[in-house]
């Protein structure tokens, strides 16, 4: 089944789609426009501008590494100059510390947020909160880390992230049904504004959740470590997040799980670890139904807004059946197609964790052949997993993305 039966059809299914993303290009629109906010009275820059958004993430995430700041505009000329500007006019101060470097608020920086748009930055300005009063510790600063770090992965997809603009899902005193209509994440401290509902999900490894219409996701981010989670407490974490999405928007189903990590050598790691007494549980069964692997990076980026748009996933998945056979839905394994040869074929470009660790499973003790459909920069991590009993198909991740956000 070669590669290049599968560019046709993704070019036809990208056509489609392209401009569902962004109507244009979030990172081109940031590096067009150099403002200069150098005075002795700073004004707050305009909202689709890199000095805003910097100046905004740091305010809700308390630190943000450095390393982010890559990640919000191509132009590295750019982004020193704003930097400099920002630190110029000390509204922001680069904190570096046991080999820990980000970028935090300038007193200049709090009062000119809190100041202008209290609406979306009290809540993380006042009080002794950990975005306000930021503890030294590598640990509480690691966290501040990983959350923004999940703030820069869902904003670059597409959801909303400002308090402003959210439903107020996890506010005690919202009385009226909240309404979903975009995908939204909500930060961990945002969800611990309900108070004793949060006390039993304490020391949770969740980073926060994201809601779209159809659908609830608790988030994780393990950055470059391997993950282990307390199987009682995030239990006790599904349970509360279904409750509370059903409670306040009157929509009742299971959540699923997002596990953000930097590097795919994770992935690796944890379905190695799971083939023995390593085997961590909570993401292989007795977890969530589903708990989707994606990098922060422009791939998880894209991934990320595939998972929020299931019709998008729905048109994909019907273009690739066109070159295959259909699934076998009484197989005593689980497929998303099949090969001329009947082979079973599992869709894995956006991994799922425990129905990939099923798939192998199956296809080792029923001494099957499979194939993965992934796409190409998929492909490594996935390959050393395989062995000889899988044959990998991939999908070209390039054409992929020069349709998927090309401007007509």
């Amino acid at each position: 089944m070669p590669e290049i039966g599968f560019s046709a059809l993704i070019l036809d299914f990208l056509y489609v789609v392209q401009r569902r993303l962004l109507p244009e290009s979030k990172k081109a629109r940031l590096n067009s426009e150099v403002i200069s906010i150098s005075s002795a009275f700073p004004v707050l820059p305009a909202q689709d501008s890199l000095y805003y958004e910097l100046l905004a993430l740091t305010a809700i995430c308390g630190e943000v590494p450095c390393a982010c700041a890559d990640r919000l505009t191509s132009s590295k000329s750019y982004r020193k100059k704003v930097v400099t500007s920002l630190t110029h006019d000390k509204l922001l101060r680069i904190f570096s510390k046991d080999h820990l470097r980000g970028y935090r608020l300038g007193i200049r920086g709090k009062r000119l947020l809190r100041e202008r748009a209290p609406e979306r930055f009290q809540f993380y300005l006042s009080g002794r909160t950990d975005t306000n009063s930021i503890k030294s510790s590598p640990a509480r600063r690691l966290r501040l880390h990983r959350i923004a770090q999940t703030y820069v992965t869902m904003m670059n997809a597409g959801a909303v992230i400002y308090r402003d603009e959210k439903p107020p899902v996890f506010v005690p005193s919202a009385s009226s049904p909240c309404r979903i209509e975009v995908p939204t994440f909500y930060d961990s401290r945002e969800m611990k504004e309900l108070g004793l509902e949060m006390v039993k999900v304490h020391g949770s490894r969740m980073v926060g959740s994201l809601l779209t219409p159809s659908r609830t996701f608790a988030v994780f981010n393990g950055m470059n470590a391997v993950p282990t989670f307390d199987t009682q407490i995030e239990q006790w974490g599904k349970i509360m997040l279904q409750n509370i999405r059903y409670t306040r928007t009157g929509v009742s189903h299971t959540p699923d799980g997002i596990l953000l990590s930097d590097q795919w050598t994770v992935m690796t790691t944890l379905l190695e670890d799971a083939k023995t007494y390593k085997k961590e549980h909570f993401l292989f069964g007795e977890g969530y139904e589903h708990f989707y692997f994606l990098t922060n990076d422009y791939h998880g980026e894209t991934l990320l807004w595939l998972l929020c748009h299931p019709d998008a996933i729905g048109q994909l998945n019907a273009m690739l059946l066109q070159e295959l056979q259909p699934p076998c839905r009484n197989a005593f394994i689980e497929n998303d197609a099949r090969t001329d040869a009947g082979a079973p074929i599992l869709f894995c470009y956006l991994p799922d964790l425990p129905r990939l660790f099923r798939f192998l499973s199956a296809l080792e003790l029923l001494q099957m052949k499979g194939a993965i459909l992934c796409f190409d920069f998929q492909a490594d991590a996935l390959r050393s997993l395989c062995g000889d009993k899988v044959k990998l198909q991939t999908i070209d991740f390039a054409e992929f993305e020069r349709r998927f956000l090309a401007s007509p």
